[in-house]
């Protein structure tokens, strides 16, 4: 019979790497006690088996890809282990598999952003960090609970330098985050509160992925948090919460409380879609009333778009975005950069529309009236690419006088930092489903995700949506020359098939460029040339590329025109 613990001899020798623990088995002598069993021989070689790999795991000696691709043997190998480890259902495996979920290899020696950012990509710690929470969720040994509960309270959480509490805590809330206990709920509500401002957001965040009805009230009360990041969180959980119960396209007809909560929600987020300064908050409102799915969130969108319209300074084209959301959610065409057909058509047509429920499969659609339709929520301007400048020169002090971005207006910061902040923010607003990708460059120039050795286009989900936030953007560090064009040429061979491509099919149709726009090195540094080449590049393609730079030290005579003559925007953010 297996036995359901790891007893602390046998863990100690076989998380010494190499060892080989061996287990005498001698019969007892006459009238002494009886002796501990053996250990089971299984148990041994799984412990062995995944000690094993944790150790070239800390050490960057796994990989997760091989020629360029995901190994996907190796990832099924790697689930193998964690599985065979978590069968035993006992603390000893519980924390092997938390270390797993935890740690975060480094390479030795001080490393560019580039290498960091080929050293991720192939190790892929998302990937493990996600597995092993999946394998600590299935554990049952009654200690658990309260030993995960416990690491949110340690006193490294609230220190100003990363360390390894804080990094235990970030575990412990994406393991909380799926758990199927009603403890773990009550934890993810206590920490939205009480936890420092990183892991509250990180605390929403975790909610959201399992957010229901119960949850709303304290998600609206989270609406109004000083935090902008914990702001997009409770916007997007709050979606997530009642579009089960509200979608009228689920034929969904809320009543009673459940309709005065659902009008309470669209109001609250009908507010920060109006007056919150900071558009990646905008942008979460916005997306998160169109994922409900129901009548009463159009003129709210209306009303949204009528106020970014009305903005003096473009912030980062919300309101395409509003525009595309409108348009998937009412079916209708509508010429850009103005509110007067909007509003006429919720006039005349608002009181007859209705939105039409999903047919089952099989079954023949019924005729639709002429407002009648399905909300399409296929957000194209959301397959978006990011070049982003890590040169030495993004490490140059600035002062931001506005509050466009999340940065405090007048605090001293850095052109680097605002674009990882600002990035943050974007990533968490965007919504599940959507397409991103991101080019860094300085000298050289490297893409977040490849396949095959090429970028492609990620889906955001939970699981990259960590990668980016804990791994990539925070390896991110300003060094060297700036290779612009380089960027930018492989950013728009990314974007499409080549000129002489009968399709001239687009990965992604709209391109941001952040930097701060003088280019030093590569194979062009003419300004001039580079705006031609682009141009010609981008003939067939027509993606919008936006160009945005941060305070008083930017090379805005480049950029502005490089944006305007591809159908984007210069963004100035003082």
């Amino acid at each position: 019979m297996r036995r359901n613990r790891l007893s602390s001899s046998g863990l100690l020798a076989l998380t010494l790497v190499g060892a080989t623990p061996t287990f005498a088995q001698k019969a007892p002598a006459k009238g002494a006690a009886p002796q501990e069993p053996a250990e089971d021989p299984v148990q041994i070689a799984d412990v062995k088996a995944f000690s094993t790999w944790l150790a070239e795991y800390k050490a960057g000696a796994f990989r997760l890809v091989k020629e360029g691709r995901t190994d996907e043997a190796a990832l099924t190998g790697l689930d193998a282990k964690m599985a065979a480890l978590a069968k035993w259902n006992s603390m000893a495996a519980a924390r092997m598999l938390f270390e797993a979920a935890s740690v975060e290899p480094r390479p030795t020696g001080a490393q560019s952003s580039t290498d960091l950012i080929d050293f991720y990509r192939e190790l892929q710690p998302w990937r493990v960090q996600s597995l092993a929470a999946r394998h600590l969720r299935s554990l049952s040994c009654p200690p658990l609970m309260p030993w995960l509960i416990g690491m949110l309270s340690a006193k490294g959480i609230r220190a100003a330098e990363k360390n390894q509490d804080q990094r235990n805590a970030a575990a412990v809330l994406r393991i909380l985050a799926g758990h199927p206990s009603i403890e773990a709920r009550l934890e993810l509500l206590k920490a939205c509160r009480a936890m420092p401002t990183e892991l509250r957001v990180q605390a929403v965040s975790a909610m959201a992925q399992d957010a229901t009805l119960e949850t709303a009230p304290t998600l609206v009360e989270l609406l109004r948090d000083a935090e902008p990041n914990v702001r997009i969180a409770a916007a997007n959980a709050l979606g997530t919460a009642m579009q089960p119960h509200v979608d009228e396209t689920l034929g969904k007809k809320p009543a009673g409380e459940l309709l005065a909560t659902r009008d309470l929600v669209i109001a609250k987020l009908g507010e920060l879609l109006v007056r919150d300064q900071i558009w990646q908050v905008r942008s979460a409102a916005a997306f998160s009333l169109a994922v409900m799915r129901c009548k009463p969130v159009v003129p709210t969108l209306i009303a949204g778009l009528e106020a970014e319209l009305a903005r003096k300074k473009d912030p980062w084209a919300m309101d395409v975005r509003l525009h595309r959301l409108l348009e998937g959610l009412t079916g209708l065409t509508v010429v850009q950069g103005s509110i007067t057909p909007w509003k006429d058509f919720w006039q005349k047509e608002g009181a007859s529309f209705a939105v039409a429920p999903k047919t089952e499969p099989g079954k023949e659609a019924p005729k639709a009236s002429k407002y009648e339709k399905f909300f399409n929520l296929e957000i194209e301007s959301d397959r978006v690419l990011f070049v982003l400048d890590f040169s030495g020169s993004m490490a140059e002090p600035v002062q931001l006088l506005g509050k466009t971005t999340g940065a405090q207006p007048g605090k001293p910061t850095t052109k680097a930092e605002i674009v990882v902040a600002e990035l943050k923010k974007l990533v968490l607003s965007l919504p599940d489903g959507a397409l991103i990708n991101l080019v860094v460059f300085s000298d050289e120039v490297r893409t977040w995700r490849e396949e095959g050795g090429k970028p492609a286009l990620i889906k955001l989900t939970d699981d990259t949506r960590d990668d980016l936030l804990g791994n990539f953007l925070d390896s991110l560090r300003p060094n060297g020359p700036t290779n612009l064009y380089g960027a930018l040429d492989k950013a728009l061979d990314f974007g499409g098939r080549g000129l002489h491509d009968k399709y001239y099919a687009a990965g992604f149709d709209t391109l941001y460029v952040i930097t701060d726009g003088a280019p030093t090195v590569g194979e062009v540094t003419d300004k001039e040339e580079i705006r031609r080449r682009v141009r010609a590049a981008n003939q067939l393609r027509k993606i919008a590329i936006h160009c945005v730079t941060f305070g008083d030290k930017n090379d805005t005579d480049f950029l502005k025109p490089l944006a305007e003559e591809n159908g984007g925007r210069h963004i100035h953010i003082e």
